[in-house]
């Protein structure tokens, strides 16, 4: 039995049962709604329009590009024709120009006069300033009577200064460091509020010395090397590093004043003492100052009682005295006179000082016995520094 399908029964209409299906498109959907074929349209031009501008800016770029390259290669072209025609310019000449008649007449004063011996640096050109600020400052930078209120007796003292001596020539230190670590610790001595004991000299004036190398020295001392060979482990680092804080807080990290050594050098550098000796005896007499220096600072009532400048200014005198025995026409007592009233201090008083220190210098090892770093380390004679 044949059965046929009946088309009505799915809902389409009879009359359209020969046509073909309309395929749903959005070319069909744009055609039926106005609209949205007008927003189509302008998103095509809008595209379009963006294309050919990435298309422009690429070229653009592409341009650079290749104009970069011509001119590297044109450089680099350039690099080597100039390198072929080195050679050919080796025959030029430069044409020289004369200033007029009546500029040849200028002529132009030197800001230094040169023609001063002294004049080797810009140090000496501005020593007479430096002198005088560090004279200045003295007063409140100079440990004076720095003892009195503690119980460390002065021979105590001396014994630590002669081991400091030992100490930083031992590790190569400048003789500055040396200055430094002293009035560093006379300093602490002199600012203490508090009454320190014969136990705390070691501790002071170990703390002193690595204080100055911190200061001083391109490569200070480590702690760890004070600590072991300087302290010998008898003083911790914990001890140290409080000592240290306490000894800076104490003296208000003031490192800058002027130190012995400092004045000494200022004098003589601004009384101009070079250009009045020969070379070996100003050498000699730069030796003696700072085995002089170093000595004054063992005697308490020599360096206690009075400031850097006249103490400077009278080993300066003792040196000369010793000196004039080397340069008979090197008289001490008229250059003493000079540098009293260069450097402004009591002519009378500068001798009086220059007395007692010609005296310690005569008697050092009856003062302090068994004292010898100060002679074992920087002891000398003339005929080594003629050698």
């Amino acid at each position: 039995m044949e059965i046929k399908y009946n088309r009505s029964l799915s809902g389409v209409p009879e009359n359209q049962q020969q046509q073909p299906l309309k395929r749903i498109t959005k070319t069909y959907i744009e055609n039926r709604d106005p609209v949205r074929k007008n927003l189509t349209m302008l998103y095509n031009e809008d595209t379009q329009q963006i294309n050919k501008s990435m298309l422009s800016s690429n070229n653009d770029l592409r341009r650079k590009m290749l104009n970069q390259e011509r001119v590297k290669r044109s450089l680099n072209q350039d690099v080597l024709e100039d390198k072929e025609n080195v050679p050919q310019h080796k025959g030029l000449t430069t044409k020289l120009y004369t200033l007029p008649q009546e500029l040849q007449n200028i002529t132009f004063k030197p800001k230094f006069d040169h023609t001063i011996q002294e004049n080797k640096n810009l140090q000496k050109f501005y020593t007479d300033e430096i002198f005088f600020y560090l004279k200045e400052q003295e007063k409140k930078s100079t440990p004076l009577e720095f003892l009195k209120n503690h119980t460390i007796p002065s021979n105590l003292r001396a014994k630590m200064i002669d081991w400091m001596v030992e100490v930083l020539c031992s590790y190569k230190c400048t003789d500055q460091t040396f200055f430094v670590a002293v009035r560093t610790l006379d300093f602490y001595f002199a600012k203490n509020e508090k009454q320190l004991e014969i136990s705390d000299l070691h501790l002071c004036g170990v703390t002193s010395m690595f204080i100055a190398a911190k200061y001083e020295e391109i490569h200070p001392m480590k702690l760890s090397v004070v600590y072991e060979k300087i302290g010998h482990k008898k003083l911790t680092t914990d001890q140290i590093k409080k000592r240290e804080s306490e000894i800076l807080q104490t003296i208000g990290f003031d490192l800058v004043g002027g130190t012995l050594y400092d004045m000494y050098n200022l004098i003589l550098t601004n009384c101009f003492i070079e250009s009045k000796l020969l070379e070996k005896n100003y050498k000699y007499l730069k030796k003696l100052c700072l085995y002089l220096s170093k000595m004054v600072l063992y005697d308490y009532e020599i360096c206690g009682k009075n400031n850097y400048t006249l103490l400077s200014a009278a080993l300066i005198f003792v040196a000369f005295k010793i000196v004039e025995q080397l340069e008979t026409t090197f008289n001490a007592d008229n250059q003493i006179k000079d540098v009293a009233q260069i450097i402004q201090v009591d002519q009378d008083q500068l001798v009086e000082v220059a007395a007692k220190i010609l005296n310690l210098a005569k008697n050092f090892e009856k003062h302090f016995p068994n004292l010898e770093n100060l002679k074992k380390f920087n002891g000398f004679q003339l005929e080594d520094d003629e050698q």
